[in-house]
């Protein structure tokens, strides 16, 4: 089996593919890059079957041939305006006379958490835990080896129309390569533009392309809302280039409108609306806060291309996978691991 993957991202312009691999340390190592156009897909959706499979094997083979790697994985950023956010809180009963958490309680009580009923037609993306509660007290971000009684967890739960992941599935397995993964475009594009502080005092990312613009809003440290809307850069350009300031008062209230965004206090601008002069002026005083056009954040030690800013949504993936790898706790000491069970047994028979 292989050991190098690709990260995969279909932007405003074109298809960005990223080869890396896994160190001894559990970080990425990037390998190569490439670009291709993207027939067939539009911002992270299939357009057309047949020319998306047909764009994903050339930027993948490519990116096999300059890098002499032989890549079987795929993560794919993925976006449609069929993503949606719902908020849920689960609690683990922890013992009647207290323990310490464990790593393990700590990912069943997520499990319960995220247990949402949705309709058949849509699929879950992300599993984002907002903060933890133990006995009543909020706003814990790591409760592992704190001691209680009950572990309550907030969640948000980004889901999809089932469709749009099947249909990026079939074409990268159609290319002849293993779809081992979805990421919300959005999301992966924050860890590349926003940077911790930003997420953490309450930002929005905009990547606005021409007929779809992205919102992601950030509170404490995570993602709190995000929504994909069917209006972009052709609704808000006149046709000699200027703004149309009757097309942006139009898009305004509706990103205006999302829950949580009266806690933002700066956003970002990524994809086309990044390049169009004076945008982020006019949106910084309809928002009445500061707005950027954002660039990619680099990493200590990388070598990125001089396009760097086009593999945003590529690296922004290998970010989240990085981080999701990292959270895989161990298992844990097996003397406190024996306690628990003890406690357990105490719970259920005195």
């Amino acid at each position: 089996m292989s050991r190098y993957f690709a990260a995969l991202d279909a932007g405003c312009h074109g298809i960005t593919a990223i080869a890396a691999r896994w160190n001894n340390k559990g970080n990425y190592t990037l390998e190569g890059f490439c670009r291709a156009g993207a027939g067939g897909l539009h911002k992270g959706m299939v357009t057309d079957a047949a020319m998306a499979t047909s764009s994903i094997a050339e930027v993948l083979n490519k990116l096999q041939d300059r890098t002499g790697k032989r890549i079987q994985d795929v993560y794919a950023g993925i976006s449609s305006t069929s993503i949606s956010v719902t908020s849920s809180f689960g609690v683990l009963l922890l013992s009647k006379y207290g323990r310490e958490v464990s790593a393990g309680d700590i990912k069943k009580c997520v499990q319960i958490g995220s247990a949402v009923k949705m309709t058949l037609d849509r699929e879950p993306l992300h599993r984002i835990v907002r903060g933890f509660s133990l006995d009543g007290e909020k706003e814990i971000k790591n409760p592992l080896n704190l001691e209680g009684v009950k572990l309550g967890v907030n969640v948000n739960i980004l889901t999809v129309n089932s469709s749009a992941l099947h249909n990026m599935s079939k074409c990268i397995s159609h290319a002849g390569f293993i779809p081992a993964g979805f990421v919300c475009a959005g999301l992966a594009s924050a860890y590349r533009v926003l940077s911790e502080k930003d997420k953490e005092t309450g930002a929005a990312l905009l990547d606005i392309c021409g007929d779809l613009t992205e919102v992601m809003v950030f509170q404490r440290g995570t993602l709190s809302n995000c929504k994909v809307f069917s209006a972009g850069m052709d609704d808000i350009l006149s046709e000699d280039g200027s703004i149309d300031t009757a097309g942006l008062a139009k898009l305004i209230p509706r990103i205006v409108s999302l829950p949580g965004w009266e806690k933002v206090r700066k956003a970002v601008v990524i994809g086309e609306g990044a390049f169009i002069d004076n945008l982020a002026e006019s949106l910084g005083k309809s928002f009445a806060f500061p707005v950027t056009s954002g660039t990619c954040i680099v990493r200590v030690f990388e070598n990125l291309p001089p396009e760097r800013a086009g593999y945003i949504g590529s690296l922004g993936i290998l970010d989240y996978l990085q981080e999701e790898k990292r959270k895989q706790c161990p298992g844990g000491n097996i003397i406190k691991r024996g306690f628990n069970r003890a406690l357990g047994f105490i719970d259920k028979y005195f």
